[in-house]
Parts: structure tokens; C-alpha cells; sequence
């Protein structure tokens, strides 16, 4: 910051520093002795430039151009001033958004999708007969195909709720367990940020994907709730990194733990080590359908 100069009176001197702004030099007028105001120049490769303005400006001061940048130089500081909290809404790392989700807690709906996958996990470890009458009733189908096929007669005959049903059963409790709680964080933090509605509508749209996807390559022995959490994260790394008014970003170590235990499942690095079959085709179309749906004008990131 470098002194240009001095200037008679705080109208004049403010003036001269709204027309500097609008022209792209930004100046400072701190107040001297008496009516004097001191003229300073933020930049220092700006100076002359500064300098040979005040010159002109102190020559004539009642010249109309002068006077007439002052609602301009109003509008574009605004302007500056949005930017700058847009920049820092979409700059928030993991920090910041554990402080969103101690605000906004978990909404009722991610409330209630817990409480399902919890209900239907009892039940079907109360005995092996329930298990099969669940996992028949709930699994996307009970035409076994597989491998570049996909009948649907069940849902064709209007069982709809198949395309989604299948995201409440879990078959471990490490399995139940490590889904809900990113579906706790996630959820709640997406829910809290477009409404119950929209938040519902995305759901079931990376439900029904990732499920249709899963049986085409593997048939209907599938069940968890984890391509719907693949796709929450791929929602909001999109969000995050191309809309700027969204005001949640996922921090790179999420980015990369989703993509490597992504990388994990295809190797069966995580079926020997947990001892459960993967449903990578799931978590990569779940992936691919929220960063899909990130750019769809629907989900605007307001509450509705």
C-alpha cells in the first residue's frame, strides 16, 4: 500500500476512491488533519496509474464522470462481496461439514431410511425362514438371470417397489453398520440442503440404477444399501466442484478413500477380507447416477 496523494474533504476523497474502483484500481482514503484525507493505493504496480488519476481528478474534482461512478462502484463492491462468500461456501472442507451436520442434524427421512435397514436387519436374523420370505418379498426379483440379462416379471406385474426394496437388506452387521453410518452424514447433510422431497426423488433414482445395473451383471443375490451411498458421495463431489452455490465439497481424502475402496471391491481385495460378496456393479452405478443427477437442473441445491 502506497500514499498517491491528498485530497480536501471526505465526499471528494470518497469520490475519487469509488471512480478508481470502477476503473479496476482500488485506493483508500484515510483521514489526515482536518478535512485533509490521505490517498492510498492498494497495489503497488498500480501506482502511476493511481497517481495520474488523482491528478486529473484534483484539476477538476466537479467534472460529472467522477460523480456518476459512485452507484457502479456500489454495485460491482456487492458483487465482490457475494463472490467472496460464494468462494467460501464452496472451499468448505470435512470440517465444515460435520459443523452442518451438528446444525442440521439428520433430516426425518435419512431418520427414516435408517430405521427400515434396522427393522428389516432384525427381522431377518430372527430366523432362517424369515430371511428367505424377506429377501424373496424385497429382492428386485425372483427370476434368477444374470450376466446381460434382465427379466422383471414381478415388477412388470406392477411390484414397483422391487427397483428400490432391495437397499434395505444387509447381510452382516459390519455391512449394516459402515452403510448407515455414511448414509447418517450424507444423508443428513443432503436432506438438510434440498429439501425431504427432492432428497427422496434422488434416492430412489440412484436406488432403482444402481439395483437394475447390479441384476443385469449378476442376477437378483444382491441386497445393501451402499450403491445409494456411492451415490450420495458422487452427488456431492460433482456439486461441490461445479456449483459454486451448493456450499458443501467433499475434502480429497473422502474423494479418494470412495474411489480406492471402489478400486478394492472390483480386485475381491474386500471380499477375502470381509468375507461378503461386493456388489461393485452397484457401487459403480450408483457412483455414476449421483454425479449424473449433480448436473441435472432439478436438484438446484434450495430447499423446496
Amino acid at each position: 500500500m502506497r500514499v498517491i496523494g491528498n485530497i480536501e474533504g471526505s465526499s471528494a476523497a470518497q469520490r475519487f476512491v469509488d471512480y478508481t474502483y470502477v476503473q479496476g484500481v482500488e485506493c483508500r482514503a484515510d483521514h489526515g488533519s482536518g478535512d485533509r484525507f490521505e490517498i492510498l493505493v492498494y497495489e503497488e504496480d498500480q501506482f502511476q496509474a493511481a497517481q495520474a488519476m488523482l491528478n486529473e481528478f484534483v484539476l477538476n474534482p466537479g467534472d460529472p464522470k467522477f460523480a456518476a461512478q459512485a452507484s457502479k462502484a456500489a454495485s460491482l463492491r456487492q458483487s465482490k462481496l457475494e463472490d467472496e462468500e460464494r468462494y467460501r461456501e464452496r472451499v468448505k472442507g470435512r470440517g465444515e461439514m460435520i459443523n452442518t451436520l451438528n446444525r442440521a442434524g439428520s433430516g426425518k427421512l435419512t431418520l427414516g431410511l435408517i430405521g427400515v435397514c434396522i427393522a428389516v436387519f432384525v427381522l431377518m436374523n430372527l430366523s432362517d425362514h424369515l430371511w428367505n420370505r424377506i429377501f424373496f418379498t424385497l429382492s428386485i426379483s425372483n427370476f434368477r438371470v444374470g450376466g446381460g440379462g434382465v427379466g422383471l416379471p414381478e415388477v412388470l406385474q406392477g411390484q414397483i417397489w422391487r427397483l428400490v426394496t432391495p437397499i434395505f437388506m444387509h447381510g452382516s452387521f459390519l455391512h449394516i453398520f459402515f452403510n448407515l453410518w455414511w448414509l447418517k452424514d450424507l444423508g443428513g447433510v443432503l436432506e438438510w440442503r434440498l429439501g425431504w422431497r427432492p432428497f427422496s426423488i434422488l434416492v430412489m433414482v440412484i436406488a432403482t440404477g444402481s439395483n437394475l445395473a447390479q441384476y443385469y451383471v449378476s442376477g437378483p443375490a444382491f441386497l445393501g444399501i451402499s450403491g445409494v451411498v456411492f451415490g450420495l458421495l458422487g452427488f456431492i463431489w460433482m456439486k461441490g466442484k461445479h456449483d459454486p452455490n451448493f456450499g458443501i465439497q467433499l475434502p480429497q481424502v473422502v474423494v479418494f478413500m470412495m474411489l480406492l475402496w471402489l478400486v478394492l471391491g472390483y480386485t475381491g481385495t474386500l471380499e477375502r477380507g470381509v468375507g461378503l460378496r461386493i456388489a461393485n456393479t452397484a457401487h459403480s452405478a450408483g457412483l455414476v447416477m449421483g454425479m449424473l443427477c449433480a448436473f441435472l437442473p432439478y436438484w438446484d441445491g434450495t430447499r423446496r
